[in-house]
Formats: C-alpha cells, sequence, structure tokens
C-alpha cells in the first residue's frame, strides 16, 4: 500500500501523476475495498483568470498552494492525484465525500503582485462517483466515469457538483455513444422519417401528418428517447431538425410529381434552436428552395416552460408569420403562458397536451378547462388538435369539447413514408 507521503513530489502539483493514482487505486480493488470510496473529478474555478492577470508562474504557484491544502486534508488511506491544467482527481472514504466536496469549494490561496499580496477564494466544479468493487471493469473508471458526472456539472447542468450513479453512467455513455456516432449516421442516411396521420374525426379523413424522426442504426430502430436529448446537450439537434425538414419537403416535392394530393405536415423544433439567430431564415430557404408551397408545411415548437425561452419562441414564431410559413405549439397547457401564447403568437395551431386526457376518470373541471381553451383558440383563428388519442372514451371526449383533428393511435402509429403514401392515395381509409 502506497502511503500519504508516496503523493509528494511526483510531478509539479506535488501529486500522483495518473499512472500512480491508477496504481493506488488498482491495489484497492485487489484489496475488495472500492466500495468504501468515492471517485472525485475536479477542476479549479477560476485560475485561468489569476494566469491571465497575474501570469502563468503565479498561476503555477496558485496550482501547488492548492495541491498543498488538498493533501493536508486527506487521511491516510486517500489519495490525490493531479492529471493537468486545472483538472485534479482524488478517492475519498465515503464517510468523508460530503466533507470533502464542501471543502474544495472554497480554499483559499495567495498571488504576488509587484509586492502586494491578494488573497482569492476558489471554488472547484465536481463529478463524484460511489462505486463499488464489483462495477469497476476497468481500472480507469475511477477517473472516467466521474470525469463524465463533472462534464455535465460543468456543460449541461451548469451546477457546481454531480454525483453520478452506476444507472447514470451507463446512460452517460449511451449518451456519448450517440453523440459520437451522430455525424456519420447523417452522411450514411441512417435518419429515417416517419409520418403519424391527423383526421379530421367529424369525416373520419385524413388532413395533416407530423414528421417524426427515427433512427435505423445496424438494423434496429434506435428510440427517440436514446438520441434526442444528447444532440439537443451538444447543439447537434439542430442539424437533425434541418435534415427532417428538407427530407418532409422532398417527399412532398415527390408525391406531387407523382400526382398524389399532399397534406399540410408539421416539422419539429428543438425549444434548444432558438438561440441560432439565423434559424427562420434557414427554415424559410429550405422550404423556399424545395419549391413547394410554404402552406404545406407547419413548423413545431414544444411550449416552454421558462420565461426566457418564451421570448425567444415569441420573436421566432412572428418571425416566421412575416416569411408566410405557418407554426404549431406543441404540448399546449403545460408550459410556461398558454393563454398570453394565444395572445401574443401569430400562431395557426396548438397541439393540446396529452396530460388533458391521459386519464381513465374524466372530470367536468377537465372538460370546461378544455371547452374553453378550444372554444378560444377557435374565436382567434387559431386551429385545435388533440394529440395522445388512443381510446374510443378519449376521443368520445374530446369531440365533445369541441375538437375534430386528432392524431394518436387510435387513428394511426407513426408509419413509415410507404404506408403513409398509401393513406394520401385514400384519405377517407379512416371511414
Amino acid at each position: 500500500m502506497m502511503k500519504k507521503s508516496e503523493q509528494r513530489g511526483s510531478n509539479v502539483a506535488g501529486m500522483a501523476d495518473e499512472g500512480l493514482f491508477l496504481r493506488y487505486a488498482e491495489e484497492i480493488r485487489l484489496r475488495g475495498h472500492l466500495s468504501e470510496y468515492s471517485a472525485f473529478y475536479f477542476n479549479i474555478e477560476g485560475l485561468q483568470e489569476i494566469s491571465e492577470k497575474y501570469g502563468f508562474q503565479e498561476s503555477r504557484k496558485v496550482t501547488r498552494q492548492y495541491s498543498g491544502h488538498l493533501l493536508k486534508f486527506l487521511g491516510n488511506d486517500e489519495f490525490l492525484g493531479y492529471l493537468s491544467g486545472d483538472n485534479f482527481v482524488a478517492l475519498i472514504k465515503l464517510a468523508r465525500t460530503d466533507t470533502f466536496r464542501r471543502f474544495i469549494s472554497d480554499i483559499e490561496v495567495e498571488t504576488v503582485y509587484h509586492g502586494k499580496v491578494t488573497k482569492h477564494h476558489l471554488s472547484a466544479v465536481v463529478g463524484i462517483w460511489e462505486m463499488s468493487d464489483e462495477e469497476v471493469l476497468e481500472i480507469r473508471e475511477v477517473i472516467s466515469n466521474p470525469a463524465l458526472a463533472f462534464i455535465e456539472a460543468k456543460y449541461i447542468l451548469y451546477q457546481p457538483y454531480v454525483s453520478i450513479s452506476s444507472g447514470r453512467v451507463s446512460r452517460a455513455n449511451q449518451q456519448k455513444e450517440v453523440t459520437e456516432a451522430f455525424h456519420e449516421a447523417i452522411l450514411r442516411k441512417e435518419f429515417l422519417v416517419y409520418y403519424q396521420p391527423k383526421v379530421d374525426a367529424a369525416t373520419n379523413t385524413l388532413v395533416g401528418a407530423e414528421g417524426l424522426v427515427r433512427w435505423r442504426r445496424n438494423g434496429k430502430l434506435v428510440s427517440p428517447g436514446v438520441f434526442i436529448r444528447p444532440l439537443e446537450q451538444t447543439g447537434d439537434i439542430l442539424q437533425l431538425d434541418y435534415f427532417v425538414l428538407r427530407t418532409i419537403c422532398n417527399d412532398i416535392k415527390q408525391w406531387k410529381a407523382q400526382g398524389i394530393e399532399p397534406v399540410p405536415i408539421s416539422a419539429n423544433f428543438s425549444r434548444r434552436n432558438l438561440l441560432d439567430e439565423d434559424l427562420a431564415e434557414n427554415i424559410d430557404y429550405i422550404i423556399s428552395s424545395s419549391g413547394i408551397d410554404k402552406n404545406l408545411i407547419e413548423v413545431e415548437i414544444e411550449e416552454t416552460k421558462e420565461s426566457e425561452e418564451h421570448e425567444f419562441m415569441t420573436d421566432f414564431v412572428c418571425e416566421l408569420y412575416d416569411r408566410g410559413i405557418r407554426t404549431a405549439v406543441d404540448n399546449f397547457g403545460s408550459g410556461f403562458a398558454s393563454l398570453s401564447a394565444l395572445r401574443e403568437f401569430s400562431v395557426h395551431t396548438i397541439k393540446i397536451d396529452r396530460s388533458f386526457i391521459n386519464t381513465d376518470d374524466f372530470s367536468q373541471k377537465d372538460e370546461i378547462v378544455l371547452t374553453h381553451i378550444i372554444q378560444m383558440a377557435k374565436e382567434l383563428g387559431v386551429n385545435v388538435v388533440t394529440q395522445g388519442v388512443e381510446r374510443e372514451d378519449q376521443l368520445t371526449f374530446v369531440k365533445n369539447a369541441g375538437c375534430n383533428l386528432i392524431q394518436g393511435y387510435y387513428f394511426d402509429r407513426p408509419l413509415e413514408k410507404s404506408e403513409f403514401e398509401k393513406r394520401l392515395k385514400k384519405k377517407d381509409s379512416y371511414a
């Protein structure tokens, strides 16, 4: 067993390097005691600013001071490692996990500049993994798994720390696989567009559809629940949304050329894309360059619970309206300001959130609320679609509330292009 003193002098920060840290972790694993520890990966906040203001050499001195504070905290059976720059790793006993996390959230160091001493309080962004001996398949996981938690804390959740479980490690690895495979998958045309019909329940005829992205990889469909969120986190979702819109436009163009009369189709765009100032212009370009009628496309975006996003969404919908492009608000009734959306947005369609009908016992209150939403929308000239309709009683409920435009498994699941074409050729096939 390496002793605490053996950690000193192994690199410029006065701590073990990565190799020595992993050797110590392997010793603990061989003794079957890894489950007694939490693995830390953390990064000093503010070191770059010190380097820019006081110079590189002074920042190196600060790193050594910081390392010294860490080593003083260390117990005899705990271990610290310095990777590079401002990145550290640690193996800390479970009973001291919270204490260590709090300790590294505020460590005081000093700089000397032109003879003047200045005190600085350095915080850290931290990833933590509480592990067991059985879970560690490769010893490098004592670094890579808390590093996943660190990435989530620093770049995704913007939190000071994230503690990751084994289940979340598995999901994080899955997300990493998704983002690494995405660009190749686009080039290999692994992404497809399925079409879920929208039906007028008063006449049982096809009146529209929603284009939904699917990923066929190695002969199997990957659930959107697996790939949408990771692509939103990396920003690649914008490229995927553009791909779906182009595909829908091209399919409509093909149907027209074949003499098949299309119906309006909605294309989803992630709220994450609202930060792109060119979003509306690019959407307009894709539709216009395809040569199809703009009225055959409806841009669909989910209602938001965030006030700042609500402002971006308002501007986006208004800009599309000015460009002659129809819009729909998805999951209406679940977000930040549903009623104000009807007043502020130049929106063409609202899609009622499935929570209104996702019950086995419809109350009078449910009916009153839904009826008034539908009535207000219609009086404002806004179309209303109820989604998620799967049962006869749900269909009856929404029809009684005044909504005949239905999307859901009651009429159809999302269909491959060839199957949807059959619906287009015989739009009254639901009768």
